[in-house]
């Protein structure tokens, strides 16, 4: 099993390992949570708003999407759990898989993107990467080991987990 750290190669994933998640851009401006929820799911942007909406979400116009929403979102569209948020202290510190609230400013205004974990293998080195869902950013920047883009301090994620069975066991 490989133990040596990744060399981030310009940020690219390592050849062969293809992520679990696909990128799904935001539409909008203030739609990135509904994007997260988009690629955590293996769902579309109009999947997604569609269930948000039927949430109570408005359909047009403005809106706020907290994580009490994105939550719902997720528990009907997959078997995902969403915990509340927590405190980023360090990269090392997160869960394997997570919605970070980055780039935080002075209007209390931040963005999401994910944050996947993958565990050393036969075939990979343990490393992380992110998904970037902002329309705006540099194509290099959608999928990326380099984190170096970001404002992480403040910050703060949300766990995302397997949601138990009914069973008690993990689906």
């Amino acid at each position: 099993m490989a133990s040596a750290p990744m060399k981030s190669v310009n940020g690219q994933l390592p050849t062969g390992f293809v992520s679990p998640f696909v990128r799904v851009a935001q539409q909008g401006t203030h739609d990135d949570l509904l994007a997260c929820a988009a690629v955590l799911c293996g769902k579309t942007m109009a999947d997604v708003k569609t269930m948000a909406v039927t949430l109570g979400m408005r359909a047009n116009g403005p809106f706020y999407m907290d994580e009490v929403l994105f939550r719902k979102i997720l528990f009907n569209l997959s078997n995902l759990a969403v915990s509340d948020y927590k405190d980023f202290t360090s990269l090392d510190a997160l869960p394997m898989v997570a919605v970070l609230c980055v780039d935080y400013d002075a209007n209390e205004l931040c963005r999401h993107l994910i944050f996947h974990h993958v565990r050393a293998t036969a075939e990979f080195a343990s490393f992380s990467y992110l998904i970037d869902v902002a329309n705006w950013i540099d194509d290099k920047q959608h999928v990326t080991t380099d984190f170096s883009h970001l404002n992480m301090k403040p910050a703060w994620y949300l766990e995302i987990t397997q949601r138990p069975s009914p069973s008690g066991k993990a689906k």
